[in-house]
């Protein structure tokens, strides 16, 4: 086979990041969220599984338990029958139960008839809000897996249902297993619904709802102390990082004892979600790790298990690095997300702020398109989330939708239908779409009983939720009040939750939606309000740009929910638009959401995570870790050994200002030791100036050799004087170079010139990290388009420093000299951490040297790290102890 038949289309696609190919993994997909997408039941010990059933429940009891005929398939839930048994006697007992419990529900459904009928106070079936008909609607999906746990019930989630719909859906092309917090464990039929603690749950309790939530879904459940789970949830997420994602940023002033607290719970909890994921983590396993309430775990799965693909996806907004900075954990929280390879966003705005922050805080390098953790490389990328296309449209044409929907529009009979459903919280902008409609019947006076503003808001427990309450309603009054009168009302406020059938039916009957959320992450209400409109009306939606979805729905009438008027002008826009251009508007939107479904956006997301893992895969060049025990043994057998080290980062930790890299003692008498053995010649190659390194090391040590300013100049061991290599070298360029730097430094705060005999560097390790790198790339552009093109000088990119030194001068020339000087060594070891030492490694790769039995170059730094070299170790600290190794064995070789 020849290369041409290799270089196919087909062949090249696989490395091509979301091709249209399904890539192969390996593995299984481990998908982690916070919570399971179930709620967990269980009922009282004396309560039989009849009992539960067909005990006389109130009609939100009743919601919660009773079963429908063939309802939409709910995630992760098993083809068929919702009753699975393993024995002949299991399965006589399940088809009498079904018998029994048919019977009791058929005699209830009549008596119930029968009191609607005689009696119009009856309390249920009761009267929904907006369409004043009867619910029909029951919560679908009460699954009762094995009859011999019958004390268990788990019944299908009400929220988060996009996000679960798109995991559900992996499992069509790969096997899946889900782990996630059980939630509150709910006991059934109690009033004040009780729960019950996980700790009181005894293992074989415990084991028998983890063999029901496997069948189930191939859940793994996770148990979390009741306290430990408030404090990360309520606590930690909801009081601490949703308000600062939000840009809601705290006001109270506390003496923080509840911080602390929680922030320790929310440690604790992604510890036990790590602790589980790597429990159960094979070779191959991709790890998918939702949403906020976990930004901790990928670092701490990434700890145990280096090589694991791991991506986090942030539903929720993430704020610009000025709001981010308040956070007191935030070196904590921006790392533990760079334990991933992709980390995911809604918007590419998200995305930005997530590199910013990184850059800012962490001070890592960063690109467009990912942030560089120590020499880890985090991809970070825009995955816009969808919906269950199919599931919406199951739900909208249910029975129960239609006749709402005509009830609804006759209602409001020749009346034009805004609709708004929202959470009734500050970052939903509830207040500013009552402005704004205020507003706009205020500005459009034509429209004044001819328009109705049906607004849904559902109750949350945020500690504000009365004070908002209390203002929503004033302002619904006082517009109502100005606008309204006896036989009109502009604005319907329902604080309450609807069941599902309203909800679509009020979307289907709306002439336009309302949405003017002034901070939110994604807003699927958006999109079902676009699949509901599809078949009839077509109405227009009008969008707050500062939703997530804004970015994806460009045919909506964007707006700023802040601006009233803009709000006002575009409401009256939608409501006389064309049939015509509401269509073609319509359309655009329609199919944009039946395109990028939710299950779009999981296949997305899984690609890129495995093109980023495979891209490391191929790019992987992991240095191994310095084995001390052979090190030592060569070191012992060798006659003659060279040694080099850098000083910056490698003999001493990197600081802030320069002048503060002083030597340790231990270091000193470390090299010391080294020097005092004579079969050793030890070097210090460094770009410190003459002075510094004769103060810090050559007044200190005896017999040890010195190079200055990366080799620029030389002292060797009991040489009193320094050599200059730069005699006959031109440097008449340092003049241009200090006028551009003067340049730069003048406008970038933090920034500074170092002026040394061979080199000049401009140091911008103190200005703004973004800017800092921005003008570092202006002047490396400025130095090489007007300096280096026309003198033989070179440019060093260092770590936050730009130098300028002779081309014919480096590290390495100075290497290659002692090397000719010493060609009967038969020891090398060689130490940096930058690129300035990468040009000893790479002459050490190259030298021939006839009797070198063992040549260790050593890189300090991560093991992904880019280098020549062929060993590393991890910081400066550990290049010291390997000093000390040496030493201590010279002492003993000497005893």
């Amino acid at each position: 086979m020849t290369f041409h038949d290799l270089l196919t289309a087909e062949n090249v696609a696989q490395y091509l990041p979301l091709s249209g190919h399904l890539p192969s993994i390996p593995g299984r997909i481990i998908n982690v969220t916070h919570q399971i997408p179930y709620n967990i039941i269980r009922s009282p010990p004396s309560m039989t599984p009849i009992d539960q059933f067909d005990n006389n429940n109130t009609p939100q009891e009743q919601e919660t338990s009773s079963l429908e005929n063939n309802p939409p398939t709910p995630p992760y839930s098993p083809n068929g029958s919702s009753f699975e048994s393993t024995t002949d006697e299991e399965r006589e007992s399940i088809d009498l139960f079904k018998k029994i419990h048919q019977h009791s529900y058929q005699q209830r459904k009549s008596a119930s008839t029968a009191s609607a009928s005689s009696s119009s106070t009856a309390s249920y079936p009761s009267g929904a809000p907006i369409s004043k008909l009867a619910r029909h609607h029951r919560r679908q999906g009460t699954l009762r897996v094995k009859f011999h746990a019958a004390d268990w019930t788990v019944v299908q989630g009400r929220g988060h249902g996009a996000l679960y719909a798109g995991l559900q859906s992996l499992s069509q092309h790969w096997e899946t297993i889900h782990i996630g917090w059980t939630g509150p464990i709910r006991v059934s039929h109690s009033k004040n619904k009780t729960t019950i603690p996980s700790e009181s749950i005894e293992l074989k309790d415990r084991q028998k709802l983890e063999g029901l939530l496997w069948e189930t879904g191939r859940i793994i459940p996770i148990f979390l102390e009741n306290s430990k789970a408030n404090g990360h949830y309520e606590g930690y997420c909801k009081e601490v990082l949703w308000p600062l994602f939000h840009y809601l940023v705290w006001t109270n002033a506390t003496d923080g004892r509840d911080e602390k607290q929680y922030w320790k719970d929310y440690v604790a909890v992604n510890q036990q979600f790590a602790d589980t994921i790597i429990a159960h983590y094979k070779k191959g396993d991709i790890i998918c790790i939702q949403d906020y309430h976990l930004l901790l775990v990928p670092e701490m799965v990434r700890a145990q298990i280096p090589d694991a693909a791991i991506g986090i996806f942030i539903h929720a907004t993430f704020p610009s690095s000025e709001i981010f900075r308040c956070l007191a954990a935030r070196n904590e929280i921006l790392k533990g997300m760079a334990g991933a390879d992709l980390v995911g966003f809604q918007t590419y705005s998200y995305a930005r702020h997530f590199i910013s922050s990184c850059t800012r805080v962490l001070g890592y390098e960063s690109t467009l398109v990912g942030v560089n953790a120590n020499a880890h490389q985090v991809s970070v990328g825009t995955f816009p989330i969808g919906i269950d296309v199919d599931r919406v449209n199951r739900f909208r044409k249910q029975p129960g939708v239609q006749p709402k929907m005509d009830a609804i529009r006759s209602m409001y009979s020749g009346k034009k239908i805004i609709i708004g459903r929202d959470k009734l919280d500050q970052t939903k902008g509830v207040l500013q779409k009552l402005r704004s409609f205020e507003q706009f019947l205020r500005d459009y006076p034509e429209w004044r009983n001819q328009v109705v503003l049906i607004q849904v808001t559902t109750p949350t427990t945020n500690i504000n939720h009365k004070l908002l309450e209390t203002k929503v309603s004033e302002l619904v009054s006082h517009i109502n009040g100005l606008y309204g009168s006896l036989e009109f009302t502009p604005v319907h406020h329902y604080h309450q939750d609807i069941d599902r059938d309203e909800y679509y039916a009020l979307l289907s009957a709306a002439d336009v939606g309302l949405i003017t959320s002034v901070r939110d992450g994604m807003n699927t209400t958006s999109f079902e309000f676009i699949i509901c409109q599809h078949e009839e009306r077509h109405s227009p939606l009008i969008l707050s740009e500062f939703t997530g979805t804004a970015g994806s729905l460009s045919a909506a009438l964007m707006v700023n929910p802040w601006d009233s008027v803009g709000v006002a002008k575009a409401i009256n826009e939608g409501l006389n638009m064309t049939p015509e251009e509401k269509l073609t508007r319509h359309m655009q939107l329609y199919d944009h959401v039946t395109a990028h479904t939710a299950g779009f956006w999981a296949e997305s997301f899984v690609k890129q995570l495995v093109s980023c893992t495979e891209k490391r895969s191929l790019q992987s060049h992991a240095t191994p870790a310095l084995d001390l025990d052979i090190l030592l043994k060569n070191y012992n057998k060798a006659e003659k050994r060279l040694m080099f080290f850098d000083y910056d980062g490698t003999l001493t930790p990197i600081v802030s200002v320069p002048s503060d890299a002083r030597p340790s003692k231990e270091m000193l008498h470390y090299l010391q030791t080294l020097c005092d053995d004579p079969r050793n010649e030890v070097w210090v190659i460094s770009g410190r100036d003459q002075q510094t390194l004769d103060n810090w090391l050559g007044s200190t040590i005896k017999n040890i050799g010195l190079s200055a300013e990366h080799g620029c100049f030389l002292k060797p061991a009991k040489a009193t004087q320094w050599a200059n290599m730069l005699d006959d070298i031109n440097m008449s360029w340092k003049h241009d170079v200090t006028e551009i730097f003067e340049y730069y430094t003048e406008r970038t705060q933090g920034s500074f010139i170092e002026f040394k005999k061979s080199s000049i560097t401009w140091h911008y390790r103190m200005a703004d990290a973004e800017y800092g790198a921005f003008q570092a790339k202006e002047c490396q552009n400025h130095l090489e388009n007007a300096i280096v093109s026309k003198l033989p000088i070179e440019i060093l990119i260092g770590k936050k420093n730009i130098e300028v030194r002779p081309a014919s001068i480096n590290k390495g020339e100075i290497v290659k000299r002692i090397l000719a000087q010493h060609a009967n060594a038969d020891f090398v070891i060689c130490a940096g951490d930058d690129k300035t030492d990468e040009d000893m490694f790479r002459t050490l790769s190259t030298a021939r040297l006839a009797h070198a039995q063992s040549l260790y170059s050593i890189t300090v730094g991560p093991p992904e790290k880019k280098t020549m070299a062929n060993w590393h170790v991890k910081t400066s600290g550990d290049l010291v102890n390997v000093l000390g190794h040496m030493a201590t064995t010279a002492v003993a070789g000497k005893q």
